[in-house]
């Protein structure tokens, strides 16, 4: 009995995926015994000592058993495929039957358990006008007409998906050949091996049609997307599909196609495009995921050569207008911009892979390995919205890649304990970043006109936020982790971004798009950088990493840090967030506090010194920011109104062991003028208590008041609480904003 309209929508896929993956822990457990049984069983068996008819009649046996062995992995691991395939399969039609019943009730109908569509002029009235609603009303033909076409409609997609399910029961009970090996009547390793290969050889053709610049129906598309997806982890597959298409250069004219298709040739179909094109990424990543591989290091070969070659791309070649008369229209691209393109729409990618790839990127381009520095220029700005697709810098694209995983991005651009590796102090501070072709050099080759794009390092920031950390970058609003730990080799990333870095004396800003991330990773490092603003440690006496291996701390020249610390900070984000987290190392050393000592107490002075230490350097930098920016007064305001916005709204990490009132306590130095700042109507009176709220004497008031008020013994009047603010905190502020603004070239050294 086929499935019905209701069956389909109510079915429970996930029964599947989760067979599947029985049947492939089935087939890796047969996998680990067989080769125990070689190891152990079969190599005794094999031994000198054991001679006669009993062993040769022994070995015979046992060479079956082995082949058995593979016998039940094969076959366990072809049931798993097939099981992929039919989730897949039924995944795909499942959801063209509910955007078909989504778009008959977006239409104005009502469409009932059978898949029946039934007219409901309340729906049509609210979307398209009473008017309409009444034609429909007065004219029950053409109302009749609208519901038996979303009707049919509804019956196509479910018909769709009977005879798939169809197909797949004729899959299911298909009796593959007998193998040669094993056991007669045992185990089958055949099992899933013919549909893996047939499947192999569907999608392969619909991919191919493309490739030489077919377009194939609609229904081909979604079929070769849905066994590509199906056996995307499956590398026989995925090895069988690129060897299909013509190895690397095939890949690459494959996905140039789709993308044309998807951007300029077919938009109306764009999504099935770019679904082959994922599904094809998949398949890439399940491939390359064995360095070992036959298959692997003949890609790598080929790849190096399709890497330089030039292809036409129509994101490229229309960049220039042809009207313009300009020779650059039609102008082709390099094969590596390709192949990233394509592998930033997939992921889980090996590391090897990941890292071949950027060196083979990196030889082609770096001239001290005999590359070309121009290799990627292009005419024209790539780092819009509209041209994200292309992966116009093919070594800022795979370190995009790479940040998707940052433990390969650690290992990447880990400098290593004696900085022998060169990949991070390559990218930072040798690399030619202007790919945006401005025409030759001028006679003397002294001057290159060439610029950058505007996307230019994202994926170098995103990677170093990733390797630095060990955690996925940071997206929109999010905070720092608080009182994060780290490797030694994240450690490295860090200390080395800050020394290559730093702008120096009256130092430049750091590039715009390198500023956030890595603020985002200092931020992650405030109980490190929070001791190396103090120069009271003497962090700078023992520069670099110490401590255990997943335990490691950094200490920084603190002349460094404020440096890079303002370098980044012409985004307001970027400053809130170093802000953010310096907040939450005070917040903490404060709730840290025993609750029975008083303002004199050793403690208490070492953690506010502390404290004034850090508000004292970040105000050094805000005000450095702020006389940058007196050249327009408007520019001032909207900097400080960002930067309020991002630190009132900024989110807290509730404190442990501290009660709710204290939270509170300690809290309200972020929120109480920043709620006047709000409340104001004068611009420029808003404007001076933004300027007032921002200062650190009004944080180091609150901050000392609300700790005290967060205890049981002391109170307003209590002695020393007033030296407490007046010479301990705000004087250890003083010094350090003053030697902040000498290393800024905003004062006395």
């Amino acid at each position: 009995m086929a499935v019905s309209y209701d069956d389909i929508l109510h079915a429970d896929l996930g029964c599947l995926e989760e067979a599947a993956k029985a049947w492939e822990r089935m087939a890796k457990k047969f996998g680990t015994l067989g080769q125990d049984y070689r190891d152990h069983v079969r190599a005794a068996v094999d031994a000198d000592s054991w001679q006669g008819a009993s062993a040769k009649t022994f070995g015979q046996w046992g060479r079956k058993t082995a082949e058995e062995y593979d016998q039940a992995k094969g076959e366990a691991h072809g049931v798993g495929a097939l099981f992929r395939l039919a989730h897949a399969t039924l995944d795909a039609h499942k959801k063209a039957v509910e955007r078909a019943r989504d778009d008959a009730q977006d239409a104005g109908m009502d469409v009932n358990s059978r898949g029946h569509c039934t007219m409901n002029f309340d729906k049509v009235a609210a979307k398209k006008g009473e008017e309409v609603a009444d034609g429909y009303r007065e004219n029950p033909k053409a109302k009749a007409v609208v519901e038996e076409k979303w009707t049919d409609r509804i019956k196509q997609v479910v018909k769709a998906t009977q005879d798939a399910d169809a197909g797949l029961c004729t899959t299911f009970m298909t009796d593959p050949k007998e193998p040669e090996k094993g056991l007669p009547n045992g185990f089958n390793g055949a099992v899933g091996d013919d549909v893996v290969k047939k499947n192999a050889a569907r999608a392969a053709k619909t991919y191919e049609s493309i490739k030489n610049g077919g377009t194939p129906s609609p229904e081909k598309l979604r079929e070769a997307a849905i066994l590509a997806r199906a056996h995307g982890d499956d590398p026989e597959f995925s090895r069988t599909l690129i060897d299909s298409l013509g190895g690397p250069e095939g890949l690459i004219k494959t996905h140039d196609r789709l993308d044309d298709l998807a951007y300029y040739d077919d938009k109306d179909h764009k999504k099935s495009y770019v679904s082959l094109d994922k599904a094809l990424a998949t398949n890439l990543a399940s491939a390359t995921k064995n360095p070992d591989s036959a298959f692997y290091k003949r890609f790598q070969g080929d790849m190096e050569k399709a890497g330089v070659k030039e292809y036409d791309l129509k994101v490229a070649g229309e960049k220039i207008p042809e009207e313009s008369g300009s020779t650059h229209h039609g102008q082709k691209v390099r094969g590596y911009q390709s192949l990233v393109s394509l592998m930033q729409r997939g992921d889980g990618y090996g590391k090897q892979f990941l890292f071949d790839t950027a060196d083979a990127i990196r030889k082609a381009e770096d001239e001290a390995q005999g590359g070309d520095p121009d290799i990627w220029d292009l005419m024209g700005d790539f780092g819009t919205k509209q041209d994200a697709h292309f992966a116009h810098d093919p070594l800022d694209g795979i370190l995009d890649v790479m940040s998707h995983d940052p433990e390969a991005s650690t290992e990447y651009l880990d400098p290593g304990p004696e900085e022998k590796r060169d990949n991070l102090s390559y990218l930072l501070n040798k690399r030619d970043w202007n790919h945006v072709d401005l025409g030759s050099p001028d006679p003397a080759g002294m001057n290159d006109p060439d610029k950058e794009n505007s996307d230019a390092r994202q994926g170098l920031a995103r990677a170093i936020e990733a390797g630095a950390t060990g955690e996925q970058p940071i997206v929109g609003d999010g905070a720092a982790r608080p009182h994060a730990t780290h490797t030694i080799p994240e450690a490295r990333i860090m200390n080395q971004v800050i020394d290559q870095t730093d702008p120096g004396m009256g130092g430049s800003s750091l590039p715009e798009n390198l500023q956030r991330p890595i603020a985002n990773a200092l931020a992650d490092y405030s109980s490190d950088t929070h001791r190396s603003l103090y120069r009271g440690d003497d962090a700078s006496d023992h520069p670099g990493v110490h401590g255990s291996a997943d335990n490691a701390t950094l200490n920084v020249n603190p002349q460094k840090l404020v440096r890079v610390m303002r370098g980044v900070s012409d985004s307001p984000e970027a400053f809130a967030m170093m802000h953010q987290a310096e907040r939450e190392q005070i917040r903490q050393d404060i709730s840290n506090l025993p609750p029975d000592v008083g303002p004199t107490s050793p403690k208490v002075t070492d953690s506010m010194t502390r404290a004034g230490a850090t508000m004292g350097a970040f105000e050094a930098i805000r005000q450095d920011r702020v006389l940058d920016l007196r050249d327009d007064e408007m520019s001032e305001a909207d900097w400080n109104a960002k930067l309020k916005y991002h630190i009132v709204g900024g989110v807290f990490t509730p404190l442990p062991y501290v009660g709710d009132a204290v939270q509170r306590s300690i809290d309200t130095w972020t929120w109480d003028e920043g709620n006047q700042v709000k409340s104001s109507a004068d611009t420029e009176a808003k404007q001076e208590l933004t300027r007032q709220w921002l200062s650190s004497d009004s944080q180091i008031r609150h901050m000392v008041n609300d700790w005290a008020a967060s205890s049981e013994s002391i109170d307003e009047d209590a002695p020393g609480l007033s030296t407490l603010k007046s010479r301990v905190v705000m004087g250890q502020r003083d010094d350090t904003r003053e030697q902040a603004a000498g290393w800024l070239a905003r004062g006395k050294d």
